[in-house]
């Protein structure tokens, strides 16, 4: 959304002025009203009003200039019960700023603005009810400049309906969100508009002369045009701006006349576009932006921009592209600049981009190419071209000559060596290149310094996720400029100190993930100019005096060693680097920690020590360390800490000393400590804590959750002025002091869920001002005494999983004012009633899951006038009275009522619910007549596991905003065109288990252009018909996020192709039928992070090349449980924990219910929890457990029955020499006997 800048300037100097509470003492009217809202002071005689989650259903009488002496410039009531606006509402003050969003507002008077013609600027009416553009209302608003009609239930704009206003001033006109279905002419004639935005509608036709002429930014983005309107567009002499995203449009036209001459941004992504034919944009003859990326395009026409005069940049990315004419590109050769062509599919470089005379940025990432020369791109461009990226190809060989460039991206291609002059021949005429990128390739060595002879200007190098392990001595002889290298992820089994001495100003070096097992000790001392070094996840063993000598390392700030396998932490092993700023050790095997092992280090402000195995801390560990904010000592085996272990160490803010061993904390040894802020001792065996003087007036965070506290003396928290955060849960504590918690002024949070306390007395949290949060979930409690809170000084109380037997109504009665949230889920209540919560005028949230509820009273909830979230789920109420919601907070947004018994959807008198959960009862049936408003405001409605067969088309075509549908377990027949298209703004789809299920529209489907969730299996008869085919209904679906679905092929080969996987992050496939996967059925899988689930098949074998295919994915997590796997190696190709050479790495696998075979060749999984054992934290690594411990040996008899966590990697080898059996041999047998039997019939 655009902005006026002087609209941010407004904004942000308001938020630097105090607030108070409205009282209009001089306008008696008004005073009681408006003292819900707080007013804003802005100049001396000028303020802002803002209210939130008011009750009003109008806006009340504005205070009089008059009365008040004061101008109201801004007026805000949001997120309110609004209904409509009468006449004269704002007539008695000076409103310049007025927003009206998130209410219910569908009626404004005609009169409504009257006396702001010339005062009201800006209007947000968004999010609102309204159902036409109130134009003759605003017609007078001659100062307004910005209108926000965002997210109402507009439907149609008649032509004319500004013809008569005097809006001269509006600019800024914003109606995204509706249900407008067209544009037609004349529809904002007299208006001057320069931005209109109309995305998320439901336009499909635009006539001519429908867009104001002054307008130069226009959005229609996920819409339903199939063609660019061109008539719509034709004369806008100003457009700067057309964005087109997300539309259904499938063809160009050719040879339209021109309707532009300015230098327009033309975006076309995410549409249907297969083919470009011959002059298509001739339309816009100079065209700044062309976007077109992420469609379909297979075919380019040689005169595809005949026309266009100049184009800057051209976006083709993320298509299928497989060639690209010669001449295609000529009428741009003078002005195109930028192109990007990732993700295509071409498999040599194009012609014609050797037209391209001012090339600067070529991206050519994620193709076919696996030949690059450089009369390929540079011979004409090559002095212009200073970006060229070429990431995720096939390349062996890398060009000659690269002239300007000076962004290099060669990075996951199939490059295995690097030969002398591989980037320049021309001793006259260097590279320029700054950054090269050769990451993921399959380099084994380093040898010939003659590679970088013409590149002297390298900056940074990135040699990562290759295969390297030998680096000649003077191999970066050449590279005098380099300040950045990378070699992470390589096979590298010492530091090469002799290579890196010729760069002398290397400023950060990274050798993660190698074999290195010592570290040098004098042989690097060229290297004064490093500033950060990183060796994590080698198998480095000690760190000696000398390893890092301050006198040649002065600029070195960060070192960091994680996860290797040090044992041995030298005293003063870290001497004299006075510019050392973080130390990173986590996940080694110290044990102790030597005196004067962090000494001296002046900027010192962070070390890490997590995951080892420290037992004895030597006194002076921790020496004149001034700067010394953040120590995490986590994970470790301490149970004391030496007294003098902290000396000079003054500046300590925060201590994490979670999951130790310690049975008693005695603070002693942080007397000198003088800053300590939060101090986390979780996860010991802590019976008691004593804390000294001087650190409760410090603290401000206390974690002391999964100890072993029974009790709490009244003195431990006393006197703790600044504690914001005390945890306490998951300890014993069976009571609790009525004075214990009387000394803490500040705390917001306060944390005792997972205790045994019974009872919570008088006066317990008194003393406490106002708490955020105040959890006692999860305890034994049956009662709370009355007055065991102060007044109103709790916002948020979480009571469940206790045993009350009814709402503890004396105990409440001090926070009528305060209380907003309030959970008794899981207890033991057996009736809701409207005496139960009188009083709590400011509950929002009431959460009563889980009870004995049997009955629910006549307008059980009359009196929480701003309920927002009601939660009855999982109760077993057996009589609902039929006035149960009568009077309910027009607030009210979410709705569970899930497993309640249900037979009908009950009656919410109209209140415009936003979140209706109606799971797991007997509902067989929509009757609507009676409350239409509840379903209109819908986005979220969950009927899963109910008794219906069918959706009514009456109930569907008033869900306008549904974003969310769960339809799962339910005895439906058919997905017909109707149910399907009625719900076009829906994101999430859910309709899993619906056994009866014979018929799905597909092509209905392709109207749901903003889906991003699909999940459909378990489906029986639809996909075991003939006629349901997968592929057809994908080929229609937009390009999703999630997708889960059942498939009936015995094979996964190509049921993707068709199916735009470009946004997939979670790709769930199952099928009784599956037997086998061919390589290439998922690569076209991309992502950071991809979760890749094959479940409840046939599967028997997973071949080793199958994780080679997934080589655009960074971050993978597999799911193959409930298959026929034998045997599964993911690192077969590659070393743990990438699963191919491009650097795919493997962050969590599941291979829960298969037949696993335990030998050899799984004894990657030891491997495998040994990795996760020093990288996972405590809490993920048991879940990790858990699993693997659920994941059984099928065979052979010695191991069968045995979990894969309980055997080591020799276990498995042992089977394996026992069984004598390799995997093959395990499917030998049966494919032979299939043949034979084949071959016989």
């Amino acid at each position: 959304m655009l902005v006026n800048p002087l609209f941010i300037l407004v904004v942000y100097c308001l938020s630097k002025v105090s607030v108070s509470v409205c009282r209009f003492d001089g306008d008696e009217n008004s005073r009681s009203v408006w003292t819900a809202c707080d007013c804003v002071r802005l100049t001396v005689d000028s303020f802002k009003v803002n209210c939130h989650a008011v009750p009003w259903i109008t806006v009340p009488a504005v205070p009089s200039v008059e009365k008040t002496e004061l101008h109201m410039t801004s007026l805000s009531v949001i997120n309110s019960q609004l209904m409509f606006l009468t006449y004269d509402a704002f007539r008695e003050q000076s409103i310049q700023v007025l927003d009206l969003s998130n209410n219910k507002i569908d009626s404004i008077n005609m009169n409504a603005f009257r006396g702001l013609e010339q005062k009201l600027y800006q209007l947000l009416l968004d999010n609102n009810e309204l159902s036409r553009i109130p134009a003759r209302q605003l017609s007078q608003l001659q100062q307004l400049r910005y209108l926000n009609l965002k997210n109402n239930k507009i439907d149609v704009i008649e032509a004319g309906i500004f013809k008569n206003s005097i809006l001269r001033n509006l600019r800024y006109l914003y109606l995204d969100g509706n249900l407008i279905d067209s544009i037609p002419s004349d529809a904002f004639v007299s208006l001057d508009l320069q931005v209109l935005t109309l995305s998320h509608n439901r336009i499909h036709h635009m006539e001519a002369h429908s867009l104001p002429y002054t307008i130069w930014y226009i959005s229609l983005k996920g819409n339903m045009l199939q063609s660019i309107p061109y008539e719509a567009f034709e004369g806008l002499k100003d457009l700067q701006m057309i964005d087109l995203e997300g539309n259904s449009i499938d063809h160009l036209q050719s040879y339209v006349s021109t309707v532009s001459n300015g230098n327009v941004s033309i975006n076309l992504s995410s549409n249907k576009i297969r083919t470009l034919p011959a002059a298509c944009f001739s339309a816009f003859q100079q065209i700044n932006k062309l976007d077109l990326s992420r469609n379909a395009i297979q075919k380019v026409h040689s005169e595809f921009l005949q026309g266009v005069a100049t184009l800057q940049t051209l976006d083709l990315s993320y298509n299928r592209v497989g060639f690209l004419p010669i001449k295609s590109l000529f009428t741009v050769a003078h002005s195109l600049s930028k192109i990007s062509l990732e993700e295509n599919e071409l498999s040599t470089v194009p012609e014609a981009l050797s037209v391209l005379k001012v090339l600067v940025s070529l991206n050519l990432s994620s193709n076919k190419l696996n030949t690059l020369g450089s009369d390929d791109i540079l011979s004409n461009n090559g002095n212009m071209l200073k970006e060229l990226l070429i990431s995720h190809n096939y390349l062996t060989q890398i060009a000659a000559n690269f002239g300007k460039l000076e962004n290099l991206d060669l990075s996951s291609n199939n490059i295995a060596e690097l030969h002398k002059q591989a980037f320049g021949q021309n001793e006259k005429r260097p590279a320029s290149t700054v950054r090269l990128n050769l990451a993921g390739n399959q380099i084994r060595r380093l040898a010939d310094p003659g590679v970088f002879i013409y590149m002297p200007m390298l900056v940074y190098v990135d040699l990562s996720h290759n295969n390297i392990e030998h680096i000649s001595s003077n191999f970066f002889h050449h590279l005098p400029t380099l300040e950045s290298l990378s070699l992470e992820k390589n096979l590298l089994d010492s530091f090469p100190a002799l290579a890196l001495r010729p760069i002398v100003k290397l400023r950060y070096l990274i050798l993660d993930r190698n074999r290195i097992r010592t570290l040098p000790m004098g042989q690097i001392e060229q290297l004064g100019s490093l500033e950060r070094i990183s060796l994590t996840h080698n198998l480095i063993h000690a760190i000696s005096q000398n390893t890092f000598p301050g006198r040649n390392f002065k600029s070195l700030k960060s070192i960091n060693l994680a996860f290797n396998r040090i044992t041995f932490l030298a005293s003063k092993a870290f001497h004299d680097l006075f510019a050392l700023d973080v130390v990173q050790l986590q996940g080694n095997k110290l044990t102790t920690l030597q005196m004067y092992t962090f000494a001296n280090l002046s900027n010192l402000r962070i070390v890490n020590l997590d995951g080892n195995q420290i037992n004895y801390t030597s006194e002076g560990c921790f020496f004149n360390l001034p700067r010394l904010e953040y120590l995490s000592l986590r994970n470790n085996r301490l149970e004391t800490i030496a007294l003098d272990a902290f000396v000079h160490v003054l500046g300590l803010e925060t201590l994490d000393l979670a999951y130790n061993k310690f049975h008693e904390f005695d603070s002693q040894f942080l007397r000198h400590v003088q800053n300590l802020r939060s101090l986390d001792l979780s996860h010991n065996m802590l019976r008691h804590v004593q804390f000294l003087d001087h650190l409760k007036q410090t603290l401000v965070n206390l974690n002391l959750k999964n100890n072993r506290l029974q009790f709490i003396h009244e003195t431990v928290f006393a006197d703790m002025p600044r504690l914001e955060y005390l945890d306490l849960t998951k300890n014993s504590l069976i009571s609790l002091h009525p004075d214990g918690f009387g000394s803490m002024p500040k705390v917001h949070t306060l944390l005792l869920g997972d205790n045994q306390l019974k009872q919570v007395k008088k006066g317990t949290f008194e003393g406490l001002n106002r708490i955020n949060l105040l959890d006692v979930s999860r305890n034994e409690l049956n009662r709370l005494d009355g007055s065991c809170f102060g007044e109103n000084n709790v916002v948020e109380l979480n009571l469940a999983g206790n045993r009350l037997t009814e709402v503890p109504q004396a105990a409440l009665a001090s926070l009528h004012g305060s209380l907003a949230s309030l959970d008794l889920s899981d207890n033991r209540i057996e009736s809701v009633e409207s005496t139960q919560f009188e009083g709590l005028r400011n509950l929002s949230q009431l959460l009563l899951r889980a009870n004995r509820v049997q009955l629910v009273s006549e307008a059980a909830f009359k009196s929480l006038h701003k309920l927002r979230i009601l939660d009855l789920s999982e109760n077993p109420i057996d009589e609902w009275h039929p006035n149960a919601f009568r009077d309910l907070s027009h607030s009210l947004e979410s709705v569970n009522l899930a497993d309640t018994g249900l037979y009908s959807v009950p009656n919410f008198a109209g209140r415009a619910v936003k979140c209706l959960n109606l799971s797991n009862n007997q509902i067989t049936s929509f009757d609507i007549a009676a409350d239409k408003a509840t379903l209109q405001k819908l986005q979220t409605l969950d009927v899963s596991r109910n008794r219906l067969r069918q959706l009514p088309a009456s109930m569907l075509n008033l869900l306008t905003n549904l974003k969310v549908l769960n339809v799962s377990y339910n005895p439906m027949v058919e997905f017909t065109d109707q149910m399907i298209r009625a719900l076009p703004k829906l994101e999430t789809f859910h309709c899993h288990h619906m056994y009866e299920i014979r018929d799905v529209y597909k092509p209905a489907f392709s109207s749901l252009v903003n889906l991003k969730e699909f999940q459909m299996y378990d489906v029986g008869k639809v996909v075991h018909s003939g006629f349901f085919q997968l592929d057809e209904l994908l080929a229609v679906l937009p390009g999703l996020k999630t997708l889960r679905i059942q498939l009936s092929n015995q094979t996964l080969d190509n049921q993707l192709a068709n199916f735009d996987t470009r946004l997939l992050r979670s790709l769930h496939l199952q099928g009784s039928n599956i037997k086998q996967i061919t390589l290439n059925a998922f690569k076209s899988l991309r992502g950071y992070k991809v979760k890749l689930a094959i479940t409840n098949s046939q599967l028997f074998y997973l071949p080793p090349q199958f994780f080679s295919t997934l080589n655009h994915i960074k971050h993978l997590y597999l799911d193959l449980s409930e298959n026929r796997l034998r045997t599964v190696n993911p690192f077969s190709t590659s070393r743990l924990p990438t699963v191919n050479s491009h650097g795919t790495v493997l962050q969590d696998i599941d291979l829960r219910n298969n037949p696993i075979h335990c030998d050899c060749s799984m004894r990657w999984v030891a491997d495998w929890l040994d990795h996760l054992r020093t990288t996972a934290e405590p809490d993920h690594f048991a879940e990790h457990v858990s699993k693997w411990n659920s994941t059984f040996c099928y065979t052979p008899n010695s191991l069968v029955g045995q979990s894969l966590w309980s055997l080591s990697a020799e276990q498995f080898c042992s089977a394996s020499s026992t069984a004598q059996c390799s995997p093959l041999s395990l499917y030998t047998l049966p494919l032979l006997l299939l043949v034979i039997f084949c071959l016989i019939h």
